[in-house]
């Protein structure tokens, strides 16, 4: 039997909800987001609302260099069970693991 980890778990529960619950999450956890904090953000991604990078994937256009990364600090880092860095440039947490 395999072992979950935080992250694991919070992916099969998410799975399990409705389509609406999943929207409220990620509503929910975009207000927790403290991606336009970050050095790395820029005016472009704030003026195309980008944030969520864990979950929602990498910058489509605005962020295309390291500058700094605050993702260990952010609330859903802790509670999503987030081990990677750089969304905004390297993906998903799911991307960053070579999950699906």
């Amino acid at each position: 039997m395999k072992i979950l980890d935080k992250f694991e778990e919070t992916m099969q529960r998410i799975s399990k909800m409705t389509e609406k619950e999943r929207m409220k999450t990620t509503e929910d956890n975009k207000a927790l987001c403290i991606c336009p904090d970050c050095p790395t953000y820029n005016e472009c991604a704030k003026k195309n609302g980008e944030v969520y990078y864990c979950v929602l994937g990498r910058s489509s256009i605005c962020i295309t260099e390291e500058v700094g990364c605050i993702c260990p600090a952010c609330p859903i880092t802790e509670n999503m069970g987030l081990a990677n860095m750089y969304f905004c440039i390297n993906g998903t947490e799911r991307e960053q693991r070579g999950t699906k």
